[in-house]
């Protein structure tokens, strides 16, 4: 019964989200002006591209995070472990992405506990990227610029430091997995491993920055000095949404944060509608990225 209760509310709850962005979009829609929209079909190509980019360097991600656990695997196989089991996101609850990469790796003779790890040290350093990237972001807008406490941000990022430090990572892992009652690990890489990994998934927010900014120049304009600060905008609305356990693939939040941060630069009405946008365009890459991963065998 408890189980249905929290389900219902999780519907609720997206619902909920979506209306509200739905009003909104509704009561600004003369915002828009529609003289500046237009659709271009070769930006559409090249931030498919570079969206590509990101899935690629993600999946190479988690294999380097495989090697330093001491496991190698092929780089075709994990792009297709990582494409399979992504579409689990879109499932409700959190469990079927890591369900679904945790049975593909068994096929393949990978140890439970080294893909459960590696599984961990992914989320845990995207999550981390993500926040850093989003503050770093912010150094880059004169809106935002002016109103930082540079005391504050120096106080960030010596945290950051010492938070993906092995022996503090792992505590902190571990406290999120009894929380949802998890097996808890243990973390052999040392700082420099771990640093070095945190420094690539940096990299691959930007990458998908890069696809973002031409997304977003397919429909309208913005400027290449926009882009940090809509990676920043992305990235902390995915990380936001990725740890939001009632929300699948972050349903609903995502799309309410990106939303709030792009209004910066857009009319409410054109943020949310690029929002819905982006969500349709990972969607529709991630399943393209399915489909072909098809041809490759475990």
């Amino acid at each position: 019964m408890n189980r249905i209760i929290k389900a219902i509310l999780k519907v609720i709850v997206i619902l909920g989200i979506f209306y509200f962005l739905g009003r909104a979009l509704y009561r600004n829609w003369s915002q828009i002006d529609f003289k500046q929209l237009h659709f271009n079909v070769p930006l559409l190509i090249v931030s498919m591209f570079f969206l590509f980019g990101f899935f690629l360097m993600f999946a190479f991600g988690w294999k380097l995070i495989l090697k330093e656990l001491g496991v190698s695997l092929p780089f075709l196989k994990s792009l297709k472990i990582i494409f399979y089991s992504q579409l689990g996101k879109y499932l409700p609850g959190k469990i079927w992405t890591f369900a679904g990469r945790m049975y593909l790796c068994q096929k393949i003779g990978i140890s439970t506990s080294k893909t459960f790890i590696s599984m961990a040290l992914e989320m845990a350093l995207t999550t981390i990227s993500g926040i850093l990237i989003f503050l770093a972001s912010l150094l880059f807008s004169s809106k935002f610029r002016t109103d930082i406490n540079p005391f504050l941000l120096a106080t960030v990022a010596v945290l950051v430091f010492v938070i993906i430090h092995p022996k503090v990572l792992v505590r902190i892992i571990n406290f999120f997995l009894r929380l949802i009652k998890k097996e808890q690990v243990k973390i052999e890489l040392n700082f420099s491993q771990i640093l070095m990994i945190m420094a690539y998934y940096c990299i691959i927010w930007l990458c998908f920055g890069i696809a973002f900014y031409f997304l977003i120049n397919s429909v309208t304009f913005i400027t290449p000095s926009k882009i940090p600060i809509i990676t920043g905008s992305f990235a902390i609305a995915s990380t936001i949404g990725l740890i939001a356990l009632f929300a699948p693939a972050g349903l609903g939040v995502r799309e309410g944060i990106l939303s709030l941060l792009l209004s910066n630069f857009f009319p409410l009405s054109l943020a949310i509608l690029l929002s819905f946008l982006c969500r349709i365009w990972v969607s529709v890459g991630e399943l393209l990225a399915a489909g072909i991963s098809t041809r490759i065998k475990l």
